[in-house]
């Protein structure tokens, strides 16, 4: 139980910090193409995650189980789901994608459920319901004539596709930290897909001949790398061990923070404004956090009972 806590807490503090790291990226946008972008976040946390790796464990063998999992995480959670939504939000709004990555909870409990037969209580089908409405009123505010303009097209259908992968990538961090260490295969997994960002980035650039021109402001660097060892490092050490020890359907409850942690760095660092709408918006989508991480009490009873040899 206590492990579990220390989990809930990790993963809160993990949603502030990708909150913050949304307007970090819009930021570096500014600077750097989207994909190449991605490519320097990613290999700026594969550095990090594979000194610190080798410092604890050295060179870890593996099975080729435990590779291919580690594989699968990297092409679909880091490699795809960066170059589906690198691609997708070009052609199309902000509202639409984020409400599109809105469905990462309901896709993930599904898919748990499914595969790990995680339990689809109604608490958590609650909560999967109420934070996608309160996402819905984060992103729009009182400006529902935004909702007449959505659309699906080539763009929402390569941000769909971006937060599909995504929620794949929870099912084999699931299998794969059930025999290796969460730092290796965090690690081992942003390395690998830093190798295959960097092969698209580069066959891109002799195609077209183009390269980017680098900025000097040591701020926009400074940035970039807490982009890279804070959020995306450090927050993907702490993401795959919620999925270790709380579940997938459960740690994915948390990405419902995530729009409002993101609105609130808006206004304090951007000046964008908020209304009594965002505010609903806001408790809805930490209730739903609460609905859908919490077991009740009966749950929790038969957990013990269980754990004690008597009959659930």
């Amino acid at each position: 139980m206590h492990e579990e806590k220390k989990a809930k807490s990790l993963l809160l503090f993990v949603v502030i910090i990708w909150g913050l790291n949304v307007v970090m990226v819009k930021y570096l946008s500014g600077f750097f193409p989207p994909l190449e972008l991605a490519t320097y976040r990613i290999g700026a946390a594969a550095v990090l995650l594979g000194v610190v790796v080798w410092k604890m464990y050295g060179f870890v063998k593996l099975s080729l189980r435990e590779w291919l999992y580690i594989a699968g995480i990297a092409v679909s959670g880091i490699f795809l789901h960066q170059i589906a939504l690198s691609a997708g939000i070009k052609t199309t709004d902000a509202s639409t994608s984020s409400l599109i990555l809105g469905l990462n909870p309901l896709a993930t409990s599904l898919l748990a459920y499914a595969i790990f037969r995680e339990p689809l209580t109604l608490r958590k089908i609650s909560g999967v319901a109420l934070g996608f409405l309160g996402v819905a009123l984060v992103i729009f505010g009182d400006s529902w004539e935004k909702t007449a303009s959505l659309a699906f097209g080539k763009g929402e259908l390569l941000v769909f596709v971006s937060m599909l992968v995504y929620v794949i990538s929870g099912m084999f961090i699931k299998k794969a930290t059930q025999t290796t260490p969460v730092l290796v295969v965090t690690g081992y997994s942003h390395v690998l897909a830093t190798v295959l960002l960097l092969l698209v980035t580069g066959g891109q650039s002799l195609i077209t001949g183009e390269i980017a021109a680098l900025p000097t402001d040591w701020f926009v660097w400074g940035v970039l790398l807490f982009s890279g060892w804070v959020a995306t490092a450090l927050g993907a050490i702490w993401w795959n061990s919620g999925i270790r020890l709380i579940g997938a359907g459960r740690t994915a409850m948390f990405l419902n923070g995530m729009p409002i942690m993101s609105l609130l760095f808006s206004v304090l660092l951007l000046g964008e404004s908020i209304t009594w709408v965002h505010g609903i918006g806001f408790l809805m989508a930490f209730f739903a956090i609460y609905l859908g991480t919490s077991q009740g009490k009966i749950n929790m009873k038969r957990q013990g009972e269980i754990a004690k040899g008597q009959p659930a």
